[in-house]
């Protein structure tokens, strides 16, 4: 296994994110899974950035992580987006250190993939971490059954992670996506993000064993502060943050292809127009401050993580990474709109053309904003500074 510490993570994924990034307007209009995509950046080596040399990983920090998922939405927020809950469960098998997670680390390390399976469709069961999802002891095993859906990434990886109720408890495993029993659909159907597998998830008398069980946790115990939600939802920013480095992208190529000018304008020449000029240096502003944003953000999610003693975090650097998380979804969700509206002042009536397919920019923003609203987000923030109200231990709501 090739170390991936001594080699610029630029430098070292940048013929695989051109590679990925070929064809990828022509998945996006024929709906086609990245299969090939997903498979190809495992095999670089991208599913190892956290981890430690002696596993073959980079080690980088949360911010260079950021950067590098930039620059992976950037040639596909698609694919990008299918590693999330991948390095969201890094994060989870690094902080416990547990005999079960240390060998869930050795299958990052060995190019394997995971997925997850947490939320469900319909009522809601009385608790906040409750789920219909059974885990039932048989023999000595146990048997998987429920429904899950918003399973992203699943459909393209090798493990899934599960929240489960057992008894009195949470319970979370990691199991194959292979394993008798495990039904992925291939049910999203949103108008955005189409291709991330976000559908339904089928568990029906899985088997499970003691070596699958990642973490168990009592109803009534209140978690500790930690940046686990944090990470997760600042990740969804660092996507955003790459589509728009696209959006300029396309806006420079729009007005520098174009052979003439609007009847009424200034110049004859389209690269000439203060007002075309003005778009173009507005969508790039909006694009550097939301991923100047996101990386400082990720700093935040650093030092949290690097105080945990035994697994726990300084609880007000977790929550100061919450707030900083907050606080980029708030703006972010905004400007991201905005600038994938924007884009199309650049180009006029040509283009909204379908094969261009530009307006897959606004609805890929618009579905990954909508994970949690933004006006809660913005209450939450306001709340702690007028009263000094705490934001959720896992910083996720």
């Amino acid at each position: 296994m090739t170390s991936l510490s001594a080699v610029p993570t630029r430098d070292r994924f940048a013929d695989v994110l051109a590679q990925i990034a070929d064809g990828a307007v022509d998945r996006e209009l024929g709906n086609i899974n990245p299969f090939d995509q997903v498979r190809l950046a495992a095999q670089a080596g991208y599913g190892r950035l956290r981890l430690p040399a002696e596993l073959g990983g980079a080690n980088l920090s949360l911010r260079d992580l950021f950067s590098a998922v930039i620059d992976l939405a950037e040639a596909d927020p698609t694919v990008a987006h299918i590693y999330r809950t991948h390095f969201w469960l890094t994060e989870e098998f690094r902080n416990l250190g547990t005999p079960n997670a240390q060998r869930f680390l050795q299958l990052i390390a060995d190019g394997k993939v995971f997925g997850n399976a947490t939320s469900e469709r319909g009522p809601k069961p009385a608790g906040d971490f409750e789920f219909t999802t059974t885990l039932t002891p048989d023999g000595d095993h146990y048997r998987l059954n429920g429904e899950k859906f918003y399973t992203t990434g699943t459909l393209f990886s090798d493990y899934v992670s599960v929240w489960t109720a057992k008894g009195t408890t949470l319970t979370s495993i990691v199991i194959p996506t292979d394993r008798t029993g495990v039904d992925i659909l291939d049910d999203w159907d949103g108008f955005g993000q189409r291709r991330t597998g976000s559908g339904t998830t089928r568990f029906t008398d899985v088997v499970v064993t003691d070596d699958d069980i990642l973490r168990v946790l009592p109803l009534d115990e209140t978690p500790p502060q930690s940046t686990q939600g944090s990470f997760v939802q600042l990740y969804l920013h660092a996507i955003i943050a790459g589509i728009l480095r696209s959006v300029v992208t396309d806006a420079t190529a729009l007005v520098e292809g174009r052979a003439r000018n609007f009847s009424h304008a200034t110049s004859p020449r389209p690269v000439d127009d203060p007002s075309l000029q003005q778009v173009v240096g507005e969508l790039a502003s909006l694009a550097y401050v939301t991923e100047a944003a996101v990386l400082y953000a990720a700093e935040t999610l650093d030092a949290a993580t690097e105080s945990a003693v035994d697994g726990v975090q300084a609880p007000a650097l977790a929550q100061a990474a919450a707030l900083a998380t907050s606080k980029v979804k708030v703006v972010v969700d905004e400007i991201g709109t905005r600038a994938a509206t924007l884009l199309f002042e650049a180009g006029g009536a040509s283009a909204s053309s379908r094969d261009k397919d530009l307006d897959r920019h606004w609805r890929n923003i618009r579905t990954i904003t909508l994970h949690n609203p933004a006006r809660l987000k913005a209450q939450a923030i306001g709340a702690n500074l007028l009263t000094g109200q705490q934001l959720p231990a896992n910083g996720y709501f």
